[in-house]
């Protein structure tokens, strides 16, 4: 797990203040998960493993399955209403999607608005990103795709008159245009993840991903039409940084949070869905100016001007976050977390001994609400008066139990060094 301080302040009001989370938490300590590396116990450590080699090895079998892999994820996106933009004609939505390979969520929004146009960035098969697996350019004119790495375009964090340092490593890397920077975009779909197999001269393992994260949100929310939908893939809704991160958003959106049931849901990962989005707005432009200055110190800064990762909040801040914003994250996360949980309990490479206990006692169970299926239920009465999301919303707050319920117990079984040790025997 991610032990940092600052997470594990929020893990600790979480597990004090939503049942649901006490849950999925509890799961994780059992056989102690690190769901972005692995998992300890041996059958769980190489199912991971082998998801990161055909990752990480791309041959055409694997860009198929990955490809039909987001088809099936892009039409949940789309069934739960995702897609859907305010005031537009359909037939003059203009769709904006970073990381665009394999192209899957671009084919499920051409499927929702068929004379629609995407522009796409996305980073070279040469460079270790992933084929286009979709028509484009010629092909398909509704489809144009800009080849560059997005984290390097230098041109959206300063001015014109900005001089690159010849000494940093990546000088010859860095990217002065700006792609698509005279349209409107009503829908902007982020779904980037930095890749292993991304070499780079100036790469650095403990910047790389908040320097990707960034220069999505930079870029994406710069070509945002006011009132549009941005919708991002995220780690981790218990991470501070993700804490964050949804918090700044709702002070310009309203925001909701899917967990597909394809490719997610055993995995921390889910996708933010933000609607009626203010890019002008003066919150959305102080947010915008602090994800610049993520990207400029992870990128220039430092003593050897090659990047270093933003400093820890203190524990103050911490609280501050938790004590404005927990109630709505715990509200917010409800089905997340309880998707997960009831995922990794029924997950067929589970050492049996650890399926023991995937039926929780009473007291781990919580009200017959919550203990019930973790499939979206969308009554009648609101899926004939509500798009789908707003479905999804109601499924969430209207299975939510009492958060203010009495710590959890632990399970009955053997004790979590028993399973250390047992666990151990085994590799």
């Amino acid at each position: 797990m991610n032990f940092s301080s600052q997470n594990i302040q929020v893990r600790a009001y979480l597990k004090t203040n939503s049942g649901v989370f006490r849950r999925v938490d509890e799961f994780r300590e059992r056989v102690d998960i690190d769901l972005s590396d692995g998992w300890q116990a041996p059958s769980g450590d190489q199912y991971f493993k082998k998801q990161r080699e055909n990752a990480d090895n791309k041959d055409d079998n694997i860009e198929q399955f990955f490809h039909h892999l987001h088809l099936k994820i892009g039409r949940e996106l789309r069934e739960v209403g995702a897609f859907e933009v305010n005031g537009s004609n359909p037939s003059d939505v203009k769709t904006l999607q970073l990381c665009l390979a394999p192209g899957a969520y671009t084919t499920t929004v051409l499927e929702q608005y068929p004379e629609a146009s995407v522009c796409g960035v996305t980073l070279p098969v040469e460079a270790g990103g992933h084929k286009i697996m979709i028509p484009y350019g010629s092909q398909d004119p509704r489809v144009a795709v800009e080849f560059m790495d997005i984290t390097m375009l230098v041109g959206e964090f300063f001015a014109d008159t900005f001089s690159i340092p010849q000494t940093h490593p990546d000088a010859q890397n860095f990217i002065l245009k700006s792609p698509f920077a005279d349209t409107a975009f009503d829908l902007v779909l982020c779904d980037g993840q930095a890749l292993r197999v991304h070499e780079r001269a100036g790469k650095k393992e403990d910047t790389e991903p908040l320097r990707l994260l960034t220069a999505q949100l930079v870029f994406g929310m710069a070509r945002m039409k006011p009132g549009g939908t941005f919708v991002m893939l995220l780690h981790k809704a218990d991470a501070y940084d993700t804490v964050l991160l949804l918090k700044k958003f709702c002070s310009f959106a309203n925001v909701t949070l899917f967990k597909p049931s394809a490719g997610h849901r055993q995995r921390s990962t889910f996708y933010m869905i933000a609607k009626d989005v203010q890019p002008t707005s003066l919150e959305a432009q102080r947010c915008i100016a602090g994800w610049k200055e993520i990207w400029i110190q992870g990128t220039f800064g430092g003593e050897n001007g090659t990047g270093v990762a933003p400093k820890d909040p203190d524990a103050a801040e911490v609280d501050a976050l938790l004590n404005e914003f927990g109630p709505k994250l715990i509200e917010m996360a409800h089905e997340v977390w309880t998707i997960q949980t009831e995922a990794l309990s029924h997950s067929k490479w589970l050492p049996q001994y650890l399926k023991a206990s995937e039926s929780p006692p009473e007291s781990l169970q919580g009200s017959s609400k919550e203990s019930s299926s973790s499939t979206r239920r969308y009554p009648n009465s609101v899926l004939g008066q509500q798009s789908p999301l707003a479905a999804a919303q109601w499924s969430s707050s209207s299975t939510r139990q009492d958060e203010n319920q009495s710590p959890v117990q632990k399970p009955h079984g053997p004790s979590k060094d028993k399973l250390k040790q047992m666990a151990s025997s085994w590799r």
